[in-house]
């Protein structure tokens, strides 16, 4: 049972009035990675008793019709027996998720005379209700109140669970709420506004594997740094336990820290993301995301019912590893060939579209065939030919295409696990200093130019191999990497060379 205390609020002790008012009171939505924000506007007429949501809900939204209700009755308010109306402006715009919950509820309280009208005023609330009044966290808070801040909105009410990604933005007024109580106490003043602690800038860059772990592999290290600094496609291929998913997994380790601007970009996407609910932390670290080959053409482009971020979208500004992608469905791996491309994923549904990032990059590893070891020095292949032909199929020449490094590995000598190697953390300084030296050549500070030599050597294997337009581009790319990691200030013959070994080996 309630205390009567924390039943009854100050204004309304004015007991009950004979007329009513419409209130109206902040929300917000996520279209896509942005938050947009949404006026919910409560009104009490007369009539039969109903309560009525309008303005494009989804099915979660409609569904707070009963959760509000509940909540209201269980924390000791009354329900108005009128004709409830509450409208999300603007109509135009899609509305999805429990978000609402809170602000509808204030916004009842204030309609009927419970709550004054004034006090919602310049307010973000958010916030999903239980049946007993308690609020839990939803997703897409750090993007709504990156809105609200935008817009000129000083206050926000967000639900407890959502402390830490509200504290990433303070440019607003941010209270914590655990109940409808306190949301209304805190309105009132009857209670101080909860901040949420604040948070630092997580300068750590934890390394799950350390290129120190590898032995031996030269050559696919060596793939891996240029494909580090020049954020190139790689594709690793060899047979079982050589190494590929290891090596894979050292790449994070060696790409330069996420800046203050990326790493926003990043919490963002994880915020939206409702199958990554654990505590939100602004980190440096690169995302790296691994799915299993069984995943979908939604898991890994996102999508569904209501559109959610899949894989590549999750890697934005990271690492995007597809191990085993010959056990992938052909038709899972070919919807990537945009987002390579463009940097994004655009989803049309009915009535509207969401535009996800995807700036990724995009790591492979496979087996040469279904027995894994064709064209391996340790086993003989038992692959038919027809076998090895409908398993090479499973990667369509466009997305191939698209791989800039193509790199064989075979199983390690055993003279080469005695070589030492090199931890990640040297690998990245000579990282770091490569995009520097590229992004000044992208912004045209600097200009690197491709020797009349290697322009013939260009030359003649466009000619030999027939090389698309694309594969020569991306050929240049690639050697134009290898001559920063040297620092030549053009592309000699051994850089275009080098680049085209890993264009060709397969």
């Amino acid at each position: 049972m309630v205390p009567r205390s924390h039943r009854s609020l100050s204004w309304k002790r004015k007991r009950m009035v004979t007329f009513f008012v419409i209130a109206k009171v902040h929300g917000a939505t996520v279209l896509g990675v942005e938050g947009f924000l949404i006026d919910v506007e409560v009104d009490i007429s007369r009539g039969l008793p109903g309560f009525e949501i309008v303005g494009l809900p989804d099915v979660a939204v409609r569904e707070s019709r009963q959760r509000v209700r509940a909540a209201m009755k269980n924390s000791g308010f009354g329900f108005p027996m009128q004709r409830l109306t509450v409208n999300l402006a603007p109509a135009d715009l899609r509305k999805s998720g429990p978000a609402f919950d809170l602000a509808i509820a204030l916004g009842i309280l204030a309609a009927s005379g419970t709550l004054n009208p004034d006090l919602l005023s310049g307010v973000l609330i958010l916030g999903e209700l239980s049946l007993d009044g308690s609020v839990r966290g939803v997703a897409g808070v750090l993007p709504m109140l990156m809105a609200a801040a935008e817009a000129g909105v000083p206050r926000a009410l967000v639900p407890a669970d959502n402390e830490e990604e509200a504290a990433l933005v303070d440019t607003i007024e941010v209270g914590i709420v655990k109940h409808l109580l306190d949301a209304a106490a805190m309105l009132e003043g009857r209670s101080p506004l909860v901040r949420p602690r604040p948070r630092d800038f997580d300068l750590e860059i934890e390394v799950d594997r350390d290129l120190a772990e590898v032995r031996g592999q030269f050559t696919a290290k060596r793939a891996l740094e240029i494909a580090a600094a020049g954020r190139h496609n790689l594709l690793l291929m060899g047979p079982p336990g050589c190494g590929k998913t290891l090596l894979a997994r050292c790449l994070p380790g060696i790409l330069p820290p996420l800046s203050f601007t990326e790493a926003m970009e990043v919490a963002k996407i994880y915020s939206i993301a409702k199958g990554c609910r654990a505590p939100l932390r602004l980190s440096r670290r690169r995302p790296f995301r691994s799915p299993h080959h069984s995943s979908t053409v939604a898991g890994l482009i996102g999508g569904g019912a209501n559109p959610e971020p899949g894989e590549v979208t999750l890697a934005h500004h990271g690492v995007l590893f597809l191990d085993e992608v010959g056990e992938f469905r052909r038709t899972v791996l070919d919807v990537l060939r945009q987002p390579l491309e463009d940097g994004r994923v655009s989803l049309v549904r009915h009535g509207y579209s969401i535009t996800y990032p995807a700036r990724c990059q995009l790591v492979l590893a496979a087996n040469p065939c279904p027995c894994g070891f064709f064209g391996s020095s340790a086993k003989d292949c038992l692959c038919t030919g027809g076998e090895l032909a409908s398993y090479r199929r499973r990667l369509s020449g466009p997305l191939l295409d698209r791989i800039d490094l193509q790199v064989w590995m075979d199983r390690l000598p055993a003279h080469e696990y005695d070589f030492p190697a090199e931890p990640s953390a040297a690998v990245r300084e000579r990282v770091a200093k490569a995009w520097e030296h590229l992004r000044a050549i992208e912004e045209g500070q600097l200009v690197i130019e491709i020797a009349p030599d290697a322009q013939a050597v260009l030359a003649q294997a466009v000619e030999k191999f027939k090389l698309s337009v694309r594969a020569v581009d991306r050929i240049q790319r690639v050697a134009r990497t290898i001559a920063v990691l040297a620092g030549s200030g053009r592309i000699e013959t051994r850089h275009l060379a080098e680049a085209l070994t890993y264009r060709l080996s397969l």
